[in-house]
């Protein structure tokens, strides 16, 4: 059976803007009508369809998906099992969060503790970082040392939950100055290099100048860090700033 684009659309709950974005770049090449040269879309492009959307649901850049799927088949089966393991994560995720709301509207949260009144949403933001960062960092501090920095982070208490979340924010405040400046040897360098240790070691069981050296390193080797750090200063020089100063005053 073939299907027009806007049949394929509605079928799959997507737009038809997207399929033919997906054809332009080569991710889901459609077949063209000899009569009118529309597209259609056969059982082959649905099956594409369905792992690219798959592939895409803890949102996949679209160049890795389409070298995934012009793989041999074995890696695009450990790919989709890999997605797998992270809908059952989510799953879990989404399980926990109901628990902790459903306890919230039965006793008004007056009998959580304040380690279970957040503990779904601190969970949320370590299953992300895993999903993002997990394989590096693993790589380079071992397994045992980031569980132990999960196991921490998902203790936290209310108040240090807070503390963590405010100290973050004053250390981009300074960072942003010292971007501006672009002086490194200088008491807001210094007060950044502080802010970001203290932060740290809200999750770090036991800090080290050359584990913190290290993060540095990774803030300048992987763009995402790069990412990060630009969403939240608004400047695409945060990252190696931030990184420089750690190497300045990491001692």
């Amino acid at each position: 059976m073939a299907y027009t684009i806007q049949q394929l659309a509605a079928l799959a709950g997507v737009s038809t803007r997207t399929l033919r974005y997906y054809d332009t770049i080569g991710l889901l090449p459609a077949q063209r009508n000899s009569a009118n040269d529309y597209r259609e879309y056969t059982t082959v492009q649905v099956d594409r369809l369905q792992r690219i959307l798959f592939l895409r649901l803890f949102g996949m850049p679209l160049a890795t998906i389409q070298k995934i799927l012009d793989a041999p088949l074995a890696t695009q089966q450990a790919a989709l099992l890999d997605q797998r393991q992270r809908i059952l994560a989510e799953r879990d995720r989404l399980d926990h969060l109901l628990t902790t709301l459903d306890k919230t509207l039965k006793r008004g949260g007056n009998h959580m503790s304040d380690t279970e009144k957040f503990a779904a949403f601190k969970e949320k933001q370590i299953k992300e970082n895993d999903a993002q960062f997990g394989s590096e960092i693993r790589e380079k501090y071992g397994e045992e040392k980031v569980s132990a920095a999960n196991k921490q982070y998902a203790g936290l208490s209310e108040a240090d939950y807070n503390a963590m979340q405010d100290t973050e924010s004053k250390m981009l405040t300074l960072l942003k100055a010292v971007i501006q400046s672009g002086q490194i040897d200088s008491p807001e360098a210094q007060q950044v290099f502080s802010l970001h240790k203290a932060w740290l070691q809200f999750t770090w069981p036991t800090y080290s100048a050359e584990a913190h050296k290290g993060l540095a390193q990774m803030y300048t080797a992987d763009p995402r860090f790069g990412q990060y750090y630009a969403a939240k200063t608004g400047s695409d020089k945060a990252a190696s700033v931030l990184a420089a100063i750690i190497e300045k005053y990491a001692v």
